[in-house]
This record gives C-alpha cells, structure tokens and sequence, in this order.
C-alpha cells in the first residue's frame, strides 16, 4: 500500500496526501523543495529533498568554459604564447635558421677561399655558368648544415640566429639536447622542412610546415624527434638588431643579383 504523506503549506498542515499526488505538487513547482513533510515512520518533520519524497538533485553542469590559448613552451620570464601569434613565431624559427644558414655559409666560404682557393674558383666557375649557386651546391650546403647545427645545438639548445631571435631547443621532458637527439632533428629538418634542397620540392614541404604549425603549433620533425622550441621575449634592442641583420642580408642578395645581371 502507498505511503501517506502530510506537509506544510503557509503554516497549516495538509494532507493525508498520496505519495504520487504529493510528488505531482513537488513536479508541478507548486510545493518548493524545502517543504517540510511528514509520514508514518518519520521520527519529524523534514525538507522533502531530505524525506526520500524527492529524487536526488542532479550533479551541477559544470559551466562551459572557453578553450585556453594554445599552450606554448616558454623561456623564463617569456609571455603568455597565444594561438593567434603563431604566425609570428614561425617567422621569428624562419629568419632564426636563416641567420644561421648564411652564416654557415659565409663560414664555408672563408674556410675555402683560405685553404682551397681552387675549390673556390671552380665553384664561382660552375656558379657563373648556371647563372647562380648550382644545385648541388646548394644540396652540399644544406647537408653539410645538419651536424653543424646538431654541434651547436648539443647541450645549450641554440645557434647563433636562435639566440638572436630568442628561441631555444630542448627535449620533450624539458632537458637539454644530446648530439644524437640534435642531429635527428636536423636530418628531419632537411627532409621535411627543406625537401632535401629539391627547388620546387623545398617551397612545397616548407608551405605545408607553414600551416601545420599556425594550427598545432608544433612541427613534424619536433614531433618525431621528442623536441620543442621554447620562446622567449623580444626586447626592442633585440627587435633593433634582428632587423639590421635581416637587412644587411637583404641588402647582400641585392647586390649579388645586381652584380650577375650587370
């Protein structure tokens, strides 16, 4: 037989009530659920939400919250990396490894002309025959660039144009780089960020890694070789002197296109 039930309702007791009719009051809003109720076996009066006369309350829905910015390895005392600056980071990596490749390059250039003066001339030859730096060339540079940076990477995690630009590599897990660890990278780097210096190859690969890093913020070869780049601020003495290195080297490809078109 069902339960009957007696409640309060402005002061005054009502009831016996029906366990379903009373539940009908509580569905119906008609009765809040702090209404104190009473049956045979209650020891007193209760809250309905508190007498078994109710269904337990619904667990709170949390609050829908907005996705946080992409989370973004930083360098001490670096600021908060937003998804929407991703196109500038990924400029900021880019002029970084060119300052670096150029350098090397200059570096090859010095060493060649000090010691191979032979080697220089006939690549100045081959250079002037194809109307520029031949392919492979280009290739051999670009090879030979992987142990190089893998040998500045090792340890400190930067090159010259990576400190320039306030960018440090390190491991996953937040360690320094080792030189196996840094010259994986490289190599991947030469395959899937430079297209092993294939010319059409190379545009290809380098807008695909353009745009999976606006959207993951990372990189494939960093993915695969366990390694992150971590950003730093850029002060505007720093600004100031990228831009003049960037300049200078604008400045160097002008006057070398003018000199082999005059």
């Amino acid at each position: 037989m069902s339960a009957t039930w007696y409640y309060l309702e402005d002061g005054v007791t009502r009831g016996p009530a029906p366990h379903a009719e009373l539940l009908e009051l509580f569905r119906e809003e008609r009765l809040p659920a702090q209404t104190l109720v009473w049956r045979e076996g209650l020891d007193d009066w209760r809250p309905a939400i508190e007498a078994g006369l109710l269904p337990p309350a619904p667990p709170p829905v949390p609050e829908q919250q907005s996705p946080p910015d992409l989370a973004m390895p930083q360098l001490a005392g670096a600021y908060q990396v937003k998804a929407s600056e991703l196109g500038v980071l990924a400029w900021r990596r880019y002029l970084a490894r060119l300052v670096d490749f150029v350098f090397f390059a200059m570096l090859c250039s010095f060493f060649l002309t000090a010691f191979a003066p032979e080697v220089t001339a006939a690549l100045a030859k081959s250079a002037s025959l194809s109307g520029g730096s031949s392919l492979w060339v280009t290739f051999a540079l670009l090879l030979a660039y992987v142990p190089f940076e893998a040998l500045l990477l090792r340890g400190s995690g930067a090159t010259p144009g990576k400190r320039l630009f306030a960018l440090k590599v390190r491991c996953r897990n937040g360690g320094p780089l080792d030189f196996s660890t840094a010259l994986e990278r490289s190599a991947r780097i030469f395959v899937l960020g430079q297209g092993c210096g294939v010319p059409i190859l190379t545009q290809v690969v380098k807008l695909i890694s353009f745009s999976r890093f606006q959207r993951t913020g990372s990189t494939l070869w960093d993915q695969r070789s366990g390694t992150e780049v971590v950003y730093g601020p850029m002060s505007e003495r720093r600004k100031f002197t990228a831009a003049i290195v960037v300049g200078l080297y604008l400045a160097l490809m002008y006057l070398t296109v003018s000199s082999q078109l005059a």
